[in-house]
């Protein structure tokens, strides 16, 4: 089994897929830099997954917001540490050739996205 089919497999859940297809369209609207590829968000809604493996912990609203807040403070975390583990390669850093200014830079803009989540429970109404 590839990579791709183990990770598709993880993502059958309707609500893991929105969850980054969210993160996705969070990323291109609010990122500057670019170190946090489709990758990157995969890997972290992966490891999201492993945290929360039940059904119903991805069931709906709620829990949708509760999980793109940890997936966001566990990118931040990263983007602090400057390394991202690869979900099935876990000595393999996503960061790799990163510049630090540009990790810093995308930590803080993450920062101030997680923050707007956190306030204003209605910033992904339009997404």
């Amino acid at each position: 089994m590839s990579f791709t089919e183990a990770e598709d497999r993880l993502l059958q859940n309707r609500t893991r897929c929105k969850c980054l297809s969210i993160l996705k369209t969070l990323r291109d609207r609010n990122f500057d830099s670019i170190p946090i590829t489709n990758y990157v968000l995969k890997s972290l809604v992966l490891y999201e997954c492993e945290k929360h493996p039940n059904e119903h912990e991805w069931s709906d609203e709620q829990t949708l917001g509760d999980r793109l807040n940890g997936i966001l403070l566990q990118l931040i975390s990263c983007l602090q540490c400057r390394k991202c583990p690869h979900y099935f390669l876990p000595n393999v850093d996503l960061f790799k050739g990163k510049s630090i200014q540009t990790l810093d830079y995308a930590a803080k803009q993450c920062w101030q996205l997680t923050r707007e989540m956190l306030i204003n429970s209605h910033c992904l109404d339009g997404l």
